[in-house]
């Protein structure tokens, strides 16, 4: 503890004040089950919730293989998730960091099954060469990306 941590957290306790606790840091984790929007996984559980539909059919979560449901930051990492319905109820394998008191993740890596196989989603130029990990046209040539699995080479 530093002189001036140790000075502060003494005048605290002399004012009858706990000394400020750090807060945890983000758990990692490894999830697996399927992506769903969020409308698709109550559904699956056979709960008739009347949601919002504009909300509850854009809202993409991880269904857990023990039947959880967890939320999904929309970022650079999961766009694809979000607004390409052809990887929507595949099996899913997500690492990423869970944060105490947010019932999101905040995915850091993502694949997908395709052929029987867990790979990395990506969009592909033919004419550039480009891949990009969201739907979009190509950057380069301004042309249309095509959608491809690509094996992961871990």
């Amino acid at each position: 503890m530093g002189l001036a941590t140790g000075v502060v957290a003494g005048v605290l306790v002399l004012l009858g004040a706990a000394p400020p606790v750090a807060s945890p840091g983000p758990t990692v984790v490894t999830v697996r089950g399927r992506i769903l929007t969020l409308d698709s996984a109550l559904r699956s559980l056979d709960l008739e919730l009347k949601l919002d539909p504009g909300s509850a059919s854009k809202q993409v979560v991880l269904l857990g293989e023990d039947r959880s449901i967890t939320p999904l930051f929309r970022d650079e990492i999961t766009r694809a998730l979000f607004e390409d319905g052809r990887l929507r109820n595949l099996r899913a394998e997500l690492h990423g960091r869970h944060y105490p008191g947010v019932p999101y993740l905040k995915v850091t890596s993502l694949r997908v099954e395709h052929d029987g196989q867990l790979q990395i989603p990506e969009y592909f130029c033919e004419v550039c060469s480009i891949s990009v990990r969201a739907p979009q046209i190509c950057p380069c040539c301004q042309g249309p990306m095509i959608l491809q699995m690509r094996p992961d080479r871990r």
